[in-house]
């Protein structure tokens, strides 16, 4: 008997809903949730330019930092490279200024382990130039990409084969780092 009246009450609340009462039209329920819990999400906004200083050489082939300036906000290394490739701008031209980068140098991808860069170029740029040419164009390359203390190393190959290099003050090397191009360094000016 017990098990008839539970399964008649349970028919029962099945049968009537639970005691939700039924409408003839959908209305309105109030909640008690706050209005918007979906998080939003910030529309994205036009890039900020930032500033960052590469190497162009002097009439005496001495290292001259320049300013640039491109749009977004992350700095990377190709772009440094592909600042070094361009040609000077016509302010820098009057001061004289020039690259020693050849303008046939193709980038073709860069990692980063830790401080040091591994800097991979397609071939036909940097192998084919000599002497105090590749010099002047590593130099560049060198403290253009160390400017910001992230990256204090430098790995260069060509066609992902490591090359070793030639430095001034240094001889042939695999690892180059700012020390090894000290004798292309900015003039220090005393002020004062």
């Amino acid at each position: 008997m017990k098990k008839r009246v539970t399964s008649f009450l349970l028919a029962t609340l099945i049968v009537t809903g639970c005691g939700i009462p039924e409408d003839s039209s959908p209305q309105s329920i109030q909640t008690i949730f706050p209005e918007n819990t979906i998080p939003q999400v910030d529309s994205p906004t036009s890039e900020e330019s930032r500033t960052f200083r590469i190497y162009l050489l002097d009439a005496e082939s001495r290292l001259t930092p320049v300013a640039r300036e491109l749009s977004g906000s992350e700095l990377r290394i190709t772009d440094l490279i592909n600042e070094l490739i361009a040609n000077p701008t016509e302010a820098e031209t009057n001061m004289s200024l020039s690259t020693a980068v050849p303008v046939g140098l193709s980038l073709d991808g860069v990692s980063l382990e830790g401080e040091t860069a591994t800097i991979n170029f397609e071939p036909g740029g940097l192998e084919i130039v000599e002497g105090d040419q590749l010099s002047e164009a590593l130099a560049q390359i060198v403290w253009s990409v160390t400017e910001t203390g992230d990256v204090t190393r430098i790995i260069i190959s060509i066609d992902n084969e490591v090359k070793t290099w030639p430095t001034p003050d240094e001889g042939d090397q695999n690892i180059l780092t700012r020390g090894q191009f000290i004798s292309y360094a900015p003039e220090i000016t005393d002020i004062g």
